[in-house]
């Protein structure tokens, strides 16, 4: 395992090389929570047991760029454990399993969310539309 997680660490710092400006707090957050000798899946383990939002958060940011949509699907439901009511964690999980393909389940998150931000924000509101063009969506 010690080689497979070598080379995952590796993808997350090469995939942001050519912008080091932009991903500089992300590289640190990867070198503090991912040891590149330990094993991959005791780290991803330890993270969704952690209570510690912003690093959940901040790497949840980082697979959904990467595009892997699972691995965002889990870190949005640690999430929305440690605070249901936050809408974007909400939306965030929502969008995940849509782009998984799973339609019908992300209808189901989508809905309520939807209802939510309709009448908190209104109907006009940009993240209204948003979150009406993602439930069309699924």
């Amino acid at each position: 395992h010690k080689e497979e997680n070598h080379k995952y660490y590796e993808y997350f710092r090469s995939f942001f090389a050519g912008n080091f400006g932009a991903c500089e707090a992300r590289i640190h957050m990867l070198e503090t929570c991912i040891d590149p000798d330990a094993d991959l899946q005791q780290m991803l383990v330890k993270m969704l047991e952690s209570e510690d939002e912003t690093m959940i958060f901040d790497m949840n940011t980082l697979v959904t760029e990467m595009g892997d949509y699972y691995l965002q699907e889990l870190l949005c439901r640690r999430l929305c454990e440690i605070d249901s009511d936050n809408l974007e964690y909400r939306n965030r999980l929502a969008v995940a399993v849509l782009k998984q393909g799973r339609y019908r389940e992300a209808e189901e998150l989508f809905r309520p969310f939807l209802e939510v931000i309709k009448s908190a924000l209104g109907e006009a509101h940009s993240h209204t539309l948003t979150s009406m063009s993602n439930l069309a969506a699924a």
